[in-house]
């Protein structure tokens, strides 16, 4: 069975596909009605996506000379039903902005056809990165306030849904003095909040100013006096007064910092420390943090969120690094203690998510997409929670709102490695061109990581390039021997080379291994494939329904893997898929 070719004249964005030749829009592969100008105004926005085309232009293309309309009604009009069409907002758009007395801006990342991925621009959305403030005193005096007024000031405004605000993981890295300019391009957005922290006598003081990227200037610049045990009111101060300054609208009331804290000096110290250490990719900083949220949850038995950041961070090490019990244990624990202190806080729901979506739970795709989705209807900027529902969708065949929790969750954070994990929807729907770029970005960042290697041979494989795909396996093989994953995979060629007896050693020795760094479903999905290119087919299937019982159902790929043909016309086969169908297609996601 042939692999499906690239199609050049498919632009996507979002849940969307537009297909040019055929003037088709697409919503998750259902045809929407869509009238004929609307769909040309579309066409244009799309494929000049981030830049300002304006009225006179879409009325030269459009109306051009000697067509005699109302060209404002008609304009007006079109837009109205292609805005209905998108489920867009004029006053709080995701697709399309309105410039008044312009003329219109694609805000959406687009994808496809000739186009690179693209991504808003900072002009354009309504979005702020609010930096680490600078402690102008000694260490020892409180410097976890810098990094607390800028968690605070993140958690408030980026509890408003039309607003774009890198959660605190992304500020990490930044120094007091970084230039806004180049945060503002690092981070994708218009304006850059930063301040600073000293002592006046016998209270503090705090200095803000926000940057605006778009003119290039000071647009805010604010100083507040306050005693320590009011800061928690002074940032909640700081976070309306910035949006009131700016003009930002709000959907929905401001968080208070008073209720996300602890009033406990030495528990918030050791929380906000425990926020740098943990969001480190070195082991060493992320065992810090849990000891140092261990503390803070003992000197505060009541923080919810030191319990919810530790349970995260307790998970991470059970399924990373320490298949130990008692850190599943103990993230089960915290976790349940965090939302049971505060059924509202996202980081409760995000770290349930995180163990609902794992081998300890089976894979529990749809309750963990539940937890993902209340923890982003309470905080849109949570860290981990769109591109681990990117991942989850991508297992369960749900391409189109893969790609696109990937694209919101890259929007956030545009330097999060995660957002790689796309490459897994471009392999499995077959877009082979955009998986094969985003493998070598990723292996351009990080070319030690293990993912964007194993993922590395796919594009090959999948397109019957045995040789190429065989060569790229190899190289994996000389730096990861011991990994059951890389082995089927080896064996995978194996078989489509028509060779039996080394494909099934490769089975029996990845059958062994009792660990691998990627879970286990997909070693089986790869023992399924290698029986049946070998024509066992009884065996084949059996693999298949194990890799779909232990968290990978995903009948779309299965449909067109090329290594699975010889199942694909058996009633069994089909029977899976379409039980897997009708679980997963009707699934609402948002």
């Amino acid at each position: 069975m042939a692999f499906p070719a690239q199609a050049r004249n498919i632009l996507r964005f979002g849940a969307f596909e537009l297909e040019l030749r055929a003037g088709e829009l697409r919503k998750s592969g259902l045809r929407i009605k869509l009238q004929q100008q609307p769909l040309q105004i579309l066409q244009i926005l799309v494929e000049r996506s981030g830049e300002v085309v304006t009225r006179e232009e879409l009325r030269q293309r459009l109306w051009p000379a000697g067509t005699y309309v109302d060209f404002e009604r008609s304009l007006n009009k079109a837009m109205v039903r292609l805005r209905d069409a998108l489920g867009d907002s004029a006053d709080f758009p995701r697709f399309i902005e309105t410039l008044p007395r312009k003329g219109y801006r694609f805000l959406a990342p687009v994808e496809g056809g000739e186009h690179r991925k693209q991504h808003f621009s900072c002009a354009g959305a309504t979005s702020i990165a609010v930096l680490p403030f600078l402690s102008l005193n000694s260490r020892e005096e409180r410097e976890s306030l810098s990094l607390g007024f800028a968690d605070a000031l993140i958690t408030a405004l980026g509890s408003q849904e039309h607003l774009i605000v890198p959660p605190t993981a992304a500020i990490m890295h930044y120094t007091a003095g970084s230039d806004p300019l180049q945060v503002s391009r690092d981070l994708d957005v218009r304006y850059v909040l930063q301040g600073n922290i000293q002592t006046v006598g016998t209270q503090w003081r705090v200095s803000v100013q926000v940057f605006d990227a778009q003119n290039r200037k000071i647009a805010i610049t604010q100083k507040y006096d306050f005693h320590l045990e009011n800061i928690f009111e002074i940032q909640d101060q700081m976070a309306a007064r910035v949006a009131e300054l700016l003009q930002f609208r709000f959907s929905a009331p401001l968080p208070r910092s008073r209720d996300r804290y602890t009033q406990n000096p030495a528990a918030y110290d050791e929380l906000m420390q425990a926020l740098r250490d943990s969001s480190s990719d070195d082991r060493t900083a992320r065992d810090r943090a849990i000891e140092l949220l261990s503390r803070s949850v003992e000197r505060d038995p009541q923080f919810a969120l030191a319990h919810a950041v530790l349970s995260y961070a307790c998970a991470v090490k059970y399924f990373e690094t320490d298949s130990n019990p008692q850190w599943l244990e103990k993230a089960e624990s915290h976790c349940y203690r965090a939302i049971e202190l505060d059924p509202e806080l996202a980081e409760g729901h995000l770290a349930r998510a995180y163990i609902l979506w794992s081998p300890a739970r089976n894979f529990d795709h749809l309750e963990a997409i539940a937890e993902l989705q209340r923890a982003l209807a309470l905080q849109p900027n949570v860290q981990h929670a769109h591109n681990r529902l990117g991942t989850i969708c991508a297992h369960i065949g749900r391409f189109a709102e893969s790609r696109m929790f990937y694209e919101r969750g890259h929007r956030f954070n545009p330097q999060n490695p995660s957002a790689h994990g796309v490459i897994q929807a471009y392999l499995w729907e077959g877009n082979l061109r955009e998986a094969r770029g985003e493998i070598e970005a990723w292996l351009k960042e990080s070319p030690g990581h293990i993912y964007p290697v194993y993922y590395r041979p796919w594009p090959a494989l999948l397109a019957g390039d045995i040789d190429t795909a065989a060569a790229l396996v190899q190289e994996v093989l000389e730096r990861h021997q011991e990994d059951p994953i890389l082995i089927s995979l080896q064996g995978l060629i194996s078989a489509y080379r028509g060779e039996r007896s080394r494909a099934l050693d490769c089975v029996r020795q990845a059958c062994s291994m009792p660990r691998s760094f990627g879970h286990s479903h997909h070693t089986y999905h790869q023992i399924a494939g290698i029986y049946s290119l070998l024509g066992d087919s009884a065996e084949a299937m059996g693999w298949l329904e194990r890799a779909v019982n232990t968290g990978f159902p995903c009948w779309p790929f299965f449909s067109i893997d090329p290594a699975l043909r010889n199942l694909q016309s058996s009633s069994q086969f089909q029977s899976l898929v379409k039980a897997l169908q009708q679980k997963y297609s009707n699934l609402v996601l948002r």
